[in-house]
């Protein structure tokens, strides 16, 4: 653990004489909705939960969008040693509810303190961190001091620019080289970041660029095969996680697909598991003739759609499908994650009501993986479009490629995190 240097003992020194500035600083973000204000107290380092026993993993960012890219890198952790808590910290206001729907389920998030000793202490006393990986460019060298001065490991990780986002390192160079020396890894996202940290005089190595993600959904592969054999080389279409009052608009445009598309099946996973009878009720009225999944050693020539309870399964549905309707978006629920189907390589069809993830469906609607219907008419038209091999394939490999875009870098922090943990990787 290197001693402070002079220049962060004079700003350890200046920041615990202007903390009071910041309470006041903080009640005039409040007034401004700058800050949460049912919340504005964890800036003080203060809390309303009790820690979790057990090892506690702490992240740093920015915002929301920094969050969110650490998401299959928690994912990760989570499934090799469960028992872990992961605390996420932001300087920025997020929005609670996409927070807690697209972050894995468990993981907390507070805002971070202020940059002050009084509050650092609170924090850092409460939570008594395991590990810090701080995955932002900005530094706050008091509490990144107090961490190392606890001898907790600290990783610095998806470091794009480090001169931009802390100005003051280039007229205070007393300050920011001890800063960064106080990392026991940096991990810097391109060859320029990694050469202005060795100006600084600390050593980095590239890991690329974080971006969200979603690990690939298992299924059978004895299954798979088996369901490709009764299939017979028919075209398939599915439609998931659709919402109850998108479910006659999908057999609607099912039964108007047909007439154009030879043997077409569609598979429906309602996003609610006890819609299913309603599924099939539909079915009924527009004589569809439908198999429930858990009934699938026959198949019938005359079946038209595959009614699915549960998501269990739906890693098999996504490879047994070339093209994929992803529901709640065609009606005003907000929309669903593509990047499952994007990992297992489907051709993604979307309504227009996507805000919790409008940023990763952009990125697919640029890249050419994924189109926007909004009607019956629209959707029949996309589907009877791509169930044409070549199209579906070419839109698939687009989505693969945007789904597994920061794999690298979240593996490359996988494994710093695992090497700096103090009880080290589950065996």
């Amino acid at each position: 653990m290197p001693s402070k240097s002079l220049g962060e003992t004079l700003l350890h020194g200046a920041a615990r004489i202007t903390e009071p500035l910041a309470q006041h600083d903080l009640a005039r973000r409040v007034a401004r909705g700058i800050e949460d204000a049912s919340r504005s107290h964890e800036r003080r380092g203060k809390t309303d939960i009790v820690r979790p026993d057990g090892p506690i993993v702490w992240f740093h960012v920015f915002g929301l969008q920094g969050a969110l890219n650490l998401v299959g890198v928690i994912q990760q952790i989570r499934e090799e040693m469960p028992e872990i808590t992961c605390l996420v910290t932001t300087q920025d206001q997020v929005q609670d509810f996409v927070f807690a729907l697209r972050m894995p389920v468990g993981v907390l998030h507070q805002y971070a303190p202020f940059d002050k000793p009084a509050a650092v202490g609170r924090f850092l006393e409460h939570w008594s961190p395991d590990l810090c990986v701080w995955a932002d460019d900005a530094l706050m060298p008091v509490l990144i001091g107090e961490v190392s001065e606890r001898n907790i490991p600290s990783i610095l990780a998806n470091v794009d620019n480090i001169d931009r986002a802390n100005p003051q390192f280039r007229w205070l160079p007393s300050i920011g080289k001890p800063v960064l020396r106080r990392f026991d890894q940096i991990l810097v996202t391109n060859d320029v970041a990694q050469k202005q940290i060795k100006q600084f005089g600390a050593e980095a190595t590239v890991m690329g660029v974080l971006r969200e993600e979603a690990l690939a959904l298992t299924h059978d592969e004895a299954r798979r095969s088996g369901m490709s054999k009764r299939l017979d080389g028919r075209p398939v279409w599915l439609a998931t996680k659709v919402s109850v009052d998108e479910i006659d608009l999908v057999l609607d445009a099912h039964k108007k697909a047909l007439r154009q598309t030879h043997r077409l099946v569609l598979i429906v996973v309602p996003a609610d598991p006890d819609e299913t009878e309603r599924v099939c009720k539909g079915c009924d009225a527009l004589g569809l003739h439908y198999k429930n999944s858990n009934d699938l050693e026959e198949l019938p020539p005359r079946t038209d759609v595959i009614v699915a309870r549960g998501f269990d399964g739906l890693g098999l549905w996504y490879q047994m499908a070339a093209v994929c309707f992803l529901g709640g978006s065609l009606t005003a629920h907000g929309g669903h994650t593509p990047l499952e189907a994007a990992n297992l390589g489907s051709a993604i069809i979307h309504g227009p009501h996507v805000d919790n993830y409008a940023d990763i469906y952009l990125r697919l609607r640029d890249a050419g993986a994924a189109i926007e219907v909004a009607s019956v008419a629209s959707l029949v038209e996309a589907v009877t479009e791509l169930v044409i091999p070549d199209r579906a394939a070419a839109m698939a490999h687009a989505g693969w490629m945007i789904s597994s875009e920061g794999a690298d870098a979240t593996d490359a922090l996988v494994e710093a995190i695992w090497e700096q943990y103090p009880m080290g990787a589950a065996e």
